[in-house]
């Protein structure tokens, strides 16, 4: 794996605390800030059943089934689901483990999968299977990682392993939060999994917001001021004038210099 990024154990599992401080409607909100939006909107299929598998708050479940997609959501992460299902919209959410779906094989024929193979402390390759196995022939799946990018090779993974050693030193517990996998990488995990792979891009947000930079340092790109919290006024992954400027001047060279995730668009044989 090309960078294994670790947190402080704050109690909350890693892989959640994105949802786990927003409301629905800020993470629906989010869709149209998507870098890769027109990727979902051209390549998913609007006459096939496609699975959102990790959706979290179902964003995405939400927000395609307006523009006219039969998307379903699962996650095993209950509080989510009950806290999408409460929500003013409505869409047929499930609990499950998304390395054993409970779905027949080759029943979908779309999937997304978004931010949650690289959770996997032994790697991707059994979600990819899973993914593959209730996929039909020819559906196509959105798997998006994160993004080992040059900014973060250069520079920010030299200073998370000096901040881990220091964390480690003070008697913090940190806890596996992830792999970031290059572009590279991505595509041969699906290769193995029996996936063809079509086309990979930058994932990222769209001004004012930020997804790479903010997640590098949110208190310095960002308004974070606690743990959690945001400045008055301010929303999360919104960036900060030194934040936008840095972007700026990325994107005018590669949008892949800081982009927070690479998502591959892959078909099953």
């Amino acid at each position: 794996m090309s960078f294994t990024y670790y947190t402080v154990d704050v109690g909350i599992e890693a892989s959640q605390i994105f949802w786990s401080h927003d409301s629905v409607d800020d993470h629906i909100g989010l869709c149209e800030y998507e870098t890769t939006l027109p990727v979902f909107l051209a390549q998913l299929p609007t006459d096939e059943v496609i699975l959102d598998a990790g959706c979290g708050l179902a964003r995405w479940v939400f927000y395609l089934r307006q523009r006219g997609y039969r998307v379903v959501g699962t996650d095993y992460a209950q509080a989510a689901l009950v806290q999408a299902s409460q929500s003013k919209h409505s869409a047929p959410l499930f609990a499950s483990d998304t390395l054993r779906l409970p779905l027949r094989d080759a029943s979908l024929g779309g999937i997304i999968s978004l931010g949650v193979i690289e959770h996997a402390l032994e790697g991707p390759g059994a979600a990819l299977r899973e993914l593959h196995r209730v996929l039909k022939p020819g559906g196509v799946a959105l798997v998006a990682v994160p993004y080992d990018n040059p900014w973060r090779r250069g520079l920010i993974n030299h200073l998370r392993r000096f901040r881990d050693w220091q964390k480690r030193r003070a008697g913090l517990k940190l806890q596996f939060a992830e792999y970031r996998f290059n572009a590279r990488e991505l595509s041969g995990f699906l290769r193995e999994a029996g996936f063809e792979v079509l086309s990979v891009h930058a994932d990222d947000f769209h001004p004012p917001l930020g997804k790479g930079l903010w997640v590098d340092s949110s208190s310095f790109f960002g308004y974070r001021v606690g743990l959690f919290d945001m400045a008055p006024g301010h929303k999360r992954w919104e960036l900060n004038r030194r934040g936008r400027l840095l972007q700026a001047c990325a994107n005018l060279v590669s949008p892949w210099l800081i982009a927070a995730g690479v998502l591959a668009v892959a078909r099953r044989k």
